[in-house]
């Protein structure tokens, strides 16, 4: 089962749901829904959506019949579900606008519309692969009533238009955790948080070890060039051209390719007065420069 398929699932819990709320999620399915005949209806291959759009019907229309048509497609099924009364249409409107009669201006009623509509035609990527959520509506002239509906309710949600399908959309984890919470998707919308959370330690710890990985790559390239510089003048001047000191840390380095400088400072302090990393680092470039000018002579 997808993430869509799971958080659908969880929205078509729709037990105890006040009448209201109720009408404004069967209100937000028809808006999500085709004009078949002049007559709204809904179009899903979801079974448990049909079985909740059936039950809100009898809360909202009772006694009045529904009917429910099933069309093998590609091996699946696609339902075709409506209300054969005239009521849906005089209490929901024409849909080419929200309707504010039926949804209020609280939060409740308008969880419970947008729940409805994406229900019919929404859906999300799993979080794991990207952060994305869409809806796709089939009259365009539904979209900017319904992303304005959205915004008025502190939800930045896009619009466009993609092989002449009309798309609402959103792209940022925030975004899609705030929407899903809104429409009663709350479970969905903290396993988004919590895979973003993991994606972020991850990051971390892969960001440690790239500039861990980094600052060793440029310390043995330090070593390298110490060891060469050295080399260079022993077959030149001889260790015996060096001051004591200077000597001492040659010796040192060529003996201990791979230690990094706080390692070398411990060894070169062993029973001596103690060097610091800027001492010892001092002493390296000087033995550098030493290399440099016997090169400029030869």
């Amino acid at each position: 089962m997808s993430f869509s398929s799971d958080i659908k699932k969880e929205l078509c819990d729709i037990r105890e749901l006040p009448e209201n709320e109720a009408a404004a999620m069967l209100y937000g399915m028809f808006y999500a829904g085709r004009l078949v005949n002049g007559k709204p209806v809904i179009q899903t291959e979801n079974n448990d959506l049909i079985a909740a759009a059936r039950s809100l019907a009898e809360t909202v229309f009772p006694n009045e019949r529904v009917e429910v048509t099933r069309l093998v497609k590609n091996g699946g099924s696609l339902y075709t579900f409506g209300v054969k009364s005239r009521r849906v249409a005089e209490r929901f409107g024409n849909f080419s606008s929200v309707n504010t009669s039926v949804v209020s201006g609280n939060d409740a009623d308008g969880g419970a519309f947008l729940r409805g509509v994406f229900m019919c035609c929404g859906s999300v990527t799993d979080p794991k692969k990207e952060y994305h959520l869409e809806m796709v509506l089939p009259e365009s002239e539904r979209i900017e009533p319904l992303k304005g509906f959205i915004a008025e309710h502190g939800i930045k949600i896009k619009s466009t238009i993609r092989n002449k399908n009309n798309v609402l959309y959103a792209k940022t984890s925030e975004v899609i955790e705030d929407f899903l919470t809104y429409i009663g998707a709350g479970i969905h919308a903290l396993e988004i948080m919590q895979v973003k959370i993991e994606k972020d330690i991850r990051n971390r710890a892969n960001r440690c070890v790239n500039c861990d990985s980094a600052n060793l790559d440029k310390t043995v390239a330090a070593s390298e060039k110490s060891r060469r510089d050295i080399e260079y003048i022993i077959e030149t001047a001889g260790l015996e051209s060096l001051s004591a000191e200077l000597r001492e840390t040659a010796l040192l380095r060529l003996e201990n390719p791979e230690s990094s400088l706080s390692e070398l400072c411990v060894m070169l302090s062993e029973g001596k007065r103690p060097i610091s990393r800027s001492g010892l680092n001092h002493r390296l470039k000087k033995l550098s420069q030493i290399a440099e000018e016997l090169k400029s002579e030869h």
